[in-house]
């Protein structure tokens, strides 16, 4: 059962495991999808913090030096996300921008998607309300514990296409930026 609260919220019951249902939506307004890791906090007394866990915030940093390294070899577009938006990138038009749902979709599927325009391959969305018109996509989800916590992509925009040395290149830095992320 949910009742209004006073417009300030929807009241729900505690099962006997201590969960709480989120409703449909709240979750759709705030893109909380399953798998999405919440943080959990005391504000005042009896009044608990919900929000999203973001642990590639803690990246920004140094994830300046990290795109320096990987431009130093990779001479595309490089974007350090996490799973909403751009958090780090060679190039200031996509900083903060919010990933569209494709590039979302393709980072949780924790595969390795490499489309290239001359292989036929449908290049996909990337940011959401900004149109980019690639010859070639590289997504690279940065995987800790098993959780997805972002990705690495790299969009060529020019005649020239990435190679296997660009891929390597990009799950290493992938990796390593996992271990050194919280």
């Amino acid at each position: 059962m949910e009742e209004k609260f006073e417009g300030k919220g929807i009241v729900r019951r505690v099962d006997e495991l201590g969960r709480i249902v989120l409703p449909r939506e709240m979750r759709k307004m705030l893109d909380i999808k399953e798998g999405t890791r919440l943080q959990i906090g005391i504000v005042e007394g009896d009044k608990f913090l919900l929000s999203k866990y973001m642990p590639m915030n803690s990246m920004r940093d140094y994830a300046p030096t990290v795109i320096f390294a990987m431009q130093c070899v990779i001479e595309h577009d490089i974007l350090i996300t996490d799973l909403e938006q751009v958090v780090c990138t060679n190039k200031k038009k996509y900083l903060d921008k919010k990933l569209h749902g494709e590039a979302q979709d393709v980072l949780y599927k924790r595969d390795i998607v490499i489309r290239k325009c001359q292989d036929d391959s449908k290049m996909l969305q990337v940011i959401k309300e900004f149109n980019i018109n690639p010859i070639c996509q590289l997504f690279v989800p940065i995987i800790k514990d098993g959780d997805v916590l972002g990705g690495i992509i790299v969009v060529a925009m020019e005649d020239k296409c990435f190679d296997e040395g660009t891929v390597k290149v990009v799950k290493s830095y992938a990796k390593f930026l996992a271990e050194i992320l919280p």
